[in-house]
C-alpha cells in the first residue's frame, strides 16, 4: 500500500507539472479583445534617447528594420508588410523596397553604408532582408536568388547563389539557413528548405497548409515569421497556431496561440471573406519576439496594429493598440510604439524610434507641458534634446530597459 501511495503521488505530481507546462506554453489571444491603456513604466525601468547622426552620407527618411549586433545598429528601408492585390485588380503604383543599409555605433554615430544598390557585380538590385552572421562578423543581404556578404565596413566579400529560387524569407540556424518558400499558388509541395552556407539544399519540409487559389487570393509578406532567441531560431507560419523552435534540423513546438474564430485557416483563404469587412475579423500576423520575461506578438486585427504582451512567469497580459503605443509616463515623451527588443551589454531593451520633427512637435504640445512624469529630470533632458535637433535631422532611437 505504501508503494502504491508513492506511485500515485508521483503520477499526480507529474500530471500537474505537465499541465502547468502546457499552460505556460499557451498565449491566449481571446482573453483580451480590446486594447488596454498601459503605461510604459509597467514594463520598463529606464528610458534612453539616441539621436542618429545626420550628415550628407546618411539621410534617413524611414526605418523599416533595425537590428543591434556586434556593438552596432544596422538599419535600413526594407520591403514593408504588404498584400498582393486581388486577381483582376490593378497593382499598386510601386512596391516599397530597401535601397540603403546603414551602420551606426551604439551611441548613434554614423559608421558606414553597407554596399550599394545598382546592377554591378558587387551591388544589389534591392534588399529583401538583411542578417548579421555571428560566425564571421559579416552582414548578409538577401537579394532575389542570392545572398551578398559584406564586411562590417560595407565592403563586398562574396555572393552565395541559392539553389532554390522561390525563397521569400530566411534566417540563420547553426551556420545554415532555414528558408521559407513563396506559396503564391497555394499548392507547393514544400514550405521550408534547409540550405548550407554555400546555398545548397540539405533538406526539404512538407507544406502542411495548401489552399486552392480563388479570385480573392491574397499573398502576405509575413507568411512566415522568423526570430532568434537565446541563440535558437524560431518561426511561425501564417496558418499555424504554433510557434516552433528549429534546432538540429528539427521543428519543436514551443508556444501555442489560441486565436478562436479569428484564426486564419487555409479554407478561409479560398472563400470571399474579404467582403463586407469580414477581412478585419481574422488575425494577420506581423511579428513575434521575446525577452527573458516577456512574449510580444504583433498582428493586424479589427483594423488595428495589435501587440499582445505576456509575462512568461505569471501569464499577465497587455493588449496594446501599437498605432497608439504605450503611454510614456516616465518623462512625458511621445507614446512608445514597440518595434522589437535588443540586447545591449547583456541588458534587454524594448526599442522604437521617432522622426526628429515629430519629437519636436510633441515637446511643443500642451500634453507634454502640462503633465508631471515619474522622472522630472528626464523630462527636462528630453526637452533639451528636442530643442537641439533640426526638423530634418535623422530619427531618434528610443530604448526602454525591460524590468526583470
Amino acid at each position: 500500500m505504501k508503494n502504491l501511495a508513492i506511485l500515485l503521488t508521483l503520477i499526480i505530481v507529474l500530471f500537474s507539472c505537465k499541465q502547468k507546462k502546457e499552460l505556460d506554453n499557451i498565449v491566449d489571444l481571446t482573453l483580451i479583445t480590446e486594447p488596454n491603456v498601459a503605461n510604459l513604466s509597467e514594463l520598463g525601468s529606464e528610458i534612453t534617447y539616441i539621436p542618429l547622426e545626420t550628415n550628407a552620407d546618411c539621410i534617413i527618411q524611414q526605418i523599416d528594420k533595425l537590428i543591434y549586433e556586434g556593438g552596432s545598429y544596422f538599419l535600413g528601408l526594407i520591403n514593408k508588410n504588404y498584400e498582393l492585390p486581388e486577381k483582376g485588380s490593378p497593382p499598386p503604383p510601386m512596391m516599397p523596397v530597401m535601397s540603403i543599409l546603414y551602420r551606426f555605433s551604439k551611441n548613434g554615430e554614423f559608421i558606414c553604408q553597407i554596399g550599394r544598390s545598382g546592377r554591378g557585380p558587387n551591388e544589389y538590385m534591392h534588399i529583401k532582408d538583411f542578417l548579421f552572421n555571428k560566425s564571421n562578423n559579416t552582414i548578409e543581404i538577401f537579394s532575389p536568388n542570392d545572398i551578398k556578404e559584406f564586411s562590417l565596413h560595407g565592403i563586398w566579400e562574396k555572393d552565395v547563389t541559392l539553389e532554390y529560387n522561390r525563397i521569400s524569407s530566411l534566417f540563420h540556424t547553426n551556420n545554415q539557413f532555414l528558408a521559407f518558400i513563396n506559396n503564391s499558388e497555394g499548392q507547393n509541395e514544400y514550405s521550408f528548405v534547409l540550405i548550407d552556407a554555400n546555398g545548397k539544399i540539405l533538406n526539404k519540409f512538407e507544406n502542411k497548409y495548401k489552399f486552392n487559389i480563388s479570385n480573392n487570393a491574397i499573398i502576405y509578406s509575413s507568411e512566415c515569421i522568423f526570430y532568434q532567441y537565446d541563440g535558437i531560431l524560431h518561426c511561425k507560419e501564417l496558418h499555424s497556431d504554433t510557434i516552433f523552435s528549429f534546432d538540429n534540423g528539427t521543428f519543436i513546438p514551443k508556444y501555442i496561440l489560441k486565436q478562436g474564430e479569428a484564426k486564419y485557416t487555409p479554407d478561409l483563404r479560398e472563400e470571399y471573406i474579404f467582403k463586407n469587412n469580414n477581412r478585419d475579423k481574422i488575425i494577420i500576423q506581423k511579428n513575434f519576439f521575446e525577452s527573458k520575461n516577456y512574449l510580444f506578438y504583433q498582428y493586424r486585427w479589427k483594423q488595428r496594429d495589435n501587440c499582445i504582451i505576456q509575462n512568461k512567469s505569471n501569464g499577465t497580459q497587455y493588449l496594446i493598440d501599437n498605432g497608439i503605443g504605450l503611454v510614456n509616463d516616465m518623462d512625458n515623451g511621445p507614446n512608445f510604439k514597440i518595434q522589437n527588443t535588443v540586447t545591449i551589454d547583456n541588458t534587454e531593451y524594448l526599442i522604437s524610434w521617432i522622426n526628429a520633427f515629430e519629437l519636436k512637435a510633441h515637446i511643443d504640445s500642451e500634453a507634454f507641458k502640462n503633465l508631471t512624469p515619474k522622472f522630472i529630470e528626464k523630462k527636462k533632458r528630453l526637452e533639451q534634446l528636442a530643442n537641439s535637433l533640426a526638423e530634418n535631422d535623422n530619427p531618434v532611437l528610443i530604448l526602454v530597459k525591460l524590468k526583470k
